[in-house]
């Protein structure tokens, strides 16, 4: 019973992030805890202390083994062990309840871990890898562009519908298999962030696109980095080859059970991949520098990697502009906002779209200004017809718009006949566009849909609000409201337990008086010491009754009841 009471004031002293990670893996239900007292019952129970033994590597579980059959002081590392994972502590070493748990264990397996060889992966075969990744840290930025426009909806029973898989795989380079994995990999990166099962932007997302190309890569290495597990981080750094041999050293490792390591461990590998840490399993030396949080020397690996900005651009005649180096954040938010990404990498392809030119009429820029920019950025003169379609988007600015009303889109256009057109365009059938008044078509479709129609089928059409002003060449969408989480039971029982925190005097007379009240419901026979004027006395008794802090019970001695105070009871065990 005293091991409750130590373990509890140990809980006290921990913060609310430390017992949230504690209770997390340790139980698997919450329910039914009421305090402090309950939750240490429940972590010196035979369920918690498994899983809390599972997590010991077989070279100081074989210690604690020896340890639990006869006491002795343990080795710094064990020690260290057992004082975090609170299976023990300086005086006692190891709770008695751990060593029980630890008895009863099985035969433990005595295999050697097995010693990796250090495999090397070649510069070329590294460097593209880095490549690789890079283009995928490029395509980054449009699938966050895509899911703050359309937030993306996590599946209960995991992945994303087809609708959402779909659209973000067109945005990513084909080595990404699983869009979900890239998106979890920005979330330790504080890039996006899942909230009610809804991705939406996170907090990091407006520095990171600031950031230089190398600087993007190593905010996502390093937040994968620092979110292993101590116990992943050794497995990762013992092996240079992080297939089957990494299997084979974690099952060696921990021979009681290591499912509670594998998930885990699948998912950093394939986040691995996606950052060109490893090559065909094995390890490259940029790995190991992260793996190791030499963020420095992994930053500094791939900036070499990195050619300088360009400064200049080649514009085609069929619309698409190559940079052969990464672009300012400045210059690549223009290109953005001009072009559709074709390609992403360390040279990237672009084309320029009716949709990024009435984009940035819609902001306040003239043709002509486009055409400067665009022109300061080339290598040689602009196409006749790129400039062409840019002035003429210019001149036809403003003529169709498009606006919202109760029974659904209304298109106006200034020329009559381009009104006659649209409405006879056999690319617009599905619209079933039909005659409002003379400058008017109407349908039952919402704008939105209407518009990006009539973008696809190269009209010049822009969105207008109720008072007839352009607000954007692409429709405004109104992310769905994102409610925060409900807490879960595990943080709703750390409020309960951190509101009703008695101070730390208290927590002796407060665990007496739970014992007394156990004995009280299990008829168990106690001793218990009460400070008396003459001196401490032992008293052996049999509860009948425990309330307003007075115990009232049998001597078993003497066969007199008595009512003791609680208050001078100042110890309590079994008979």
């Amino acid at each position: 019973m005293s091991s409750s009471l130590t373990l509890s004031k140990r809980l006290r002293a921990l913060d609310d992030q430390q017992l949230q990670q504690l209770l997390s893996w340790r139980l698997s239900s919450v329910s039914g805890l009421k305090d402090y007292f309950d939750v240490a019952d429940a972590l010196l129970g035979d369920e918690s202390l498994q899983r809390a033994l599972q997590r010991i590597p077989v070279t100081l579980l074989q210690e604690l083994r020896e340890i639990s059959h006869s006491p002795r002081p343990a080795s710094a590392e064990l020690s260290e062990l057992l004082n975090s994972e609170l299976l023990g502590d300086e005086e006692t070493v190891v709770y008695p309840e751990v060593a029980q748990a630890v008895n009863n264990l099985p035969e433990i397996p005595t295999t050697a871990v097995p010693i990796s060889p250090v495999l090397q992966v070649s510069p070329v075969k590294a460097a593209a890898a880095i490549e690789q990744s890079l283009a995928i840290v490029s395509s980054l930025e449009d699938v966050i562009a895509s899911v703050e426009s359309h937030p993306v909806k996590q599946l209960a029973r995991g992945g994303l519908s087809a609708k959402d898989q779909q659209r973000l795989s067109s945005l990513l380079p084909p080595q990404v298999s699983n869009p979900l994995s890239l998106l979890a990999l920005s979330n330790k990166a504080g890039l996006l962030a899942l909230v009610s099962n809804m991705w939406i932007p996170g907090h990091a997302v407006a520095t990171w696109q600031q950031a230089p190309l190398a600087g993007k890569w190593i905010s996502m290495a390093s937040g994968w980095s620092t979110s292993l597990s101590p116990q992943l981080r050794e497995a990762l750094q013992a092996n240079s080859d992080w297939g089957h041999p990494l299997t084979n050293w974690v099952t060696a490792t921990y021979p009681l059970g290591h499912q509670w390591l594998d998930s885990e461990m699948q998912v950093a590998v394939e986040h691995a991949h996606l950052l060109g840490l490893e090559v065909q399993g094995i390890v490259t030396e940029n790995g190991r520098a992260v793996v190791s949080g030499d963020f420095a020397a992994a930053e500094q690996a791939v900036t070499a990697l990195i050619p300088p900005y360009a400064t200049q651009v080649f514009v085609q005649h069929d619309f698409t502009v190559i940079a052969p180096s990464p672009l300012t954040p400045e210059d690549e938010q223009f290109m953005r906002q001009l072009c559709v990404v074709e390609s992403r990498g360390i040279a990237s392809t672009y084309r320029i779209t009716s949709h990024g030119v009435n984009a940035l009429l819609s902001q306040g820029f003239s043709a002509a200004e486009i055409l400067k920019r665009l022109g300061a950025l080339a290598a040689t003169d602009i196409p006749q017809a790129v400039s062409y379609f840019i002035s003429d988007l210019g001149e036809r600015f403003g003529s169709i718009t498009v606006s919202q009303s109760a029974s659904g889109a209304v298109v106006t256009a200034i020329d009559p006949l381009v009104l006659r057109t649209i409405a006879a365009d056999r690319a617009l059938t599905a619209l079933s566009l039909r005659r409002g008044d003379e400058n008017t078509l109407v349908c039952t479709h919402s704008a939105e849909v209407v518009l990006n129609a009539l973008l696809e089928a190269k009209y010049s059409a822009q969105l207008v609000d109720k008072a007839g002003n352009i607000v954007s060449s692409r429709p405004v969408r109104t992310p769905p409201e994102v409610l925060p989480d409900a807490p879960s039971a595990t943080t709703s029982l750390i409020e309960r337990l951190r509101g009703s925190r008695e101070a730390g005097t208290t927590d002796d007379a407060t665990w007496i008086a739970r014992q007394l009240d156990l004995a009280v419901r299990n008829k168990s026979i106690l001793i218990v010491s009460v400070s008396m004027p003459d001196g401490e006395r032992e008293f052996t008794i049999e509860p009948k009754g425990f309330s307003n802090g007075r115990l009232r019970c049998l001597d078993r001695s003497t066969e007199v009841e008595r009512t003791l105070p609680a208050s001078h009871i100042t110890s309590v065990r079994l008979a």
